[in-house]
């Protein structure tokens, strides 16, 4: 009674499926660790020099978290900016202009922005509730154009939090991949030696804490690439190797 099914799951073709799952399952991808240089230090300091020393590294401590203040206002700022030039058309044009965003990137393999936002728990501004509410109730024009340049910065904001984390979920079982297929000569497998690039390209975004959110998309679009077309080319076992045992794969499947 049921023959069948355990040969289907066994077969190569079905474990390339079911790991092509896993491994967009663990797409997000890039490390904070290539950008850090373990051997580059500040020259000694001799003893009476100690006491300066670290009143130096207290001040870079400073100014680091002074500039990362700086560059989120500055971040929060352009968006408010770039805002005040969008939505200039009537009420329904900005209503088909935000739906719009919300629906890009359109025919992609990664999350538009209104599913990105619901997945990390934002679904006021998935659904840009106020503004067509306003819509809705054919409010002034001047409300209706308010509200949604007080929604896109509110969005944009969110929307590159929510890319940065998932790129960056996925970066240490990427790293292992990205290590496995060199160890394993399998860059010239189709797919696999494109993964390498887009994980060092996505892992500099999220290392540099990038507010380009075209950018922060387009990485995580390339890696989800990279990975499934690395995963539909490898044999099962270099499959297992490089992105880890398919969840739901059976013992039997492996004999």
């Amino acid at each position: 009674m049921g023959k069948n099914n355990p040969r289907k799951q066994s077969s190569p073709e079905a474990k390339k499926q079911a790991a092509i799952w896993c491994a967009i399952a663990v797409i997000a991808v890039a490390v904070m660790m290539l950008m850090a240089n373990p051997w580059k230090h500040q020259p000694a300091t001799t003893a009476p020099q100690a006491n300066s020393a670290t009143q130096t590294q207290s001040d870079a401590k400073h100014k680091a978290k002074a500039k990362k203040k700086g560059k989120a206002a500055s971040t929060s700022d352009s968006l408010e900016q770039k805002a005040q030039t969008m939505f200039t058309g009537d009420a329904e044009q900005i209503s088909n202009d935000v739906r719009d965003l919300l629906n890009a990137p359109e025919n992609s393999n990664v999350d538009t922005l209104s599913t990105l936002l619901y997945r990390h728990g934002r679904q006021d501004l998935a659904e840009a509730t106020d503004l067509y509410d306003a819509i809705g109730q054919q409010k002034d024009i001047d409300t209706i154009r308010s509200l949604a340049r007080e929604w896109y910065p509110q969005a944009m904001r969110a929307a590159i939090e929510a890319r940065h984390s998932d790129l960056s979920d996925g970066l240490d079982n990427t790293a292992k991949s990205v290590t496995t297929i060199q160890q394993d000569n399998l860059e010239n497998m189709q797919g696999c030696g494109d993964i390498k690039n887009a994980y060092e390209t996505a892992k500099q975004l999220v290392d540099s804490k990038s507010d380009d959110y075209d950018a922060l998309t387009k990485a995580q679009q390339d890696l989800t690439t990279a990975t499934s077309g690395c995963a539909t080319n490898l044999d099962p076992k270099d499959l297992e190797k490089v992105f880890g045992q398919p969840q739901g794969t059976l013992k039997e499947d492996k004999e």
